[in-house]
């Protein structure tokens, strides 16, 4: 059997002058980004809320922040995660690009709709934008306390299904769902949801903290091509 190392969102392949990937426990750092990355890349820290930071230059300090945006050409934007849902989203013109660290706090804050608010800053509109859900701990996999499951039914129970695409079972979360429905309700044009979950699938294998229960990581990452 063949294991695929990188992953990519046909979706986003469509866009020109924009380069990203999705890592695998195997390759945690997409190889078409690797050299950039490691050249090139923003410092920050996750800490699961709802702070966003505009990339300008190389190596530049971002602080704590769950989402990067750049409109510079070279300059790479990522997110690490295992379990998590990575979001990387762009313009269709290619001019800008965004990645995006949702865990259940950051989801259930809506971080998706702050970004939003960041992003029209700049003058961008969302209709110009397409997105790509990557892998993430699924609702196959993602049991959660009544409590937790009741608050995100609440929160999120005009998504569809009255609620039920939030929590599709009892006590399980489909986070990856939710954060598609955020972006089309927000108004992207297109969201593409990649068909993996980091504590399940066996081709190719992802980091889990669930599964795995330490602190490896899986990278997703995107740039804007340097003409």
């Amino acid at each position: 059997m063949q294991i695929k190392r990188e992953i990519k969102s046909a979706l986003l392949d469509e866009v020109p002058g924009v380069i990203h990937g999705f890592g695998t426990a195997q390759e945690p750092i997409p190889a078409s980004l690797k050299k950039i990355w490691e050249s090139r890349r923003p410092k920050h820290k996750q800490v699961h809320r709802c702070d966003f930071a505009q990339v300008e230059i190389e190596g530049q300090e971002c602080g704590e922040v769950d989402g990067l945006f750049t409109s510079k050409a070279g300059m790479p934007v990522g997110i690490m995660t295992a379990d998590c849902v990575p979001i990387l989203m762009a313009n269709q013109k290619g001019t800008c690009v965004a990645a995006v660290h949702a865990g259940w706090r950051g989801t259930r804050a809506h971080i998706l709709a702050e970004l939003w608010t960041e992003l029209h800053k700049q003058g961008q509109s969302p209709r110009d934008w397409v997105a790509a859900i990557g892998p993430a701990i699924g609702p196959c996999c993602y049991e959660v306390s009544e409590e937790l499951a009741q608050s995100f039914f609440k929160e999120f129970k005009d998504f569809g299904s009255s609620g039920r695409l939030a929590v599709p079972s009892p006590r399980r979360l489909d986070l990856p769902s939710i954060n598609a429905a955020e972006l089309r309700r927000i108004g992207l044009s297109k969201v593409e949801i990649l068909p993996y979950c980091t504590q399940c699938s066996v081709n190719p294998v992802f980091h889990s903290y669930r599964r795995e229960g330490g602190g490896a990581r899986q990278w997703s990452l995107m740039s804007r091509a340097l003409s």
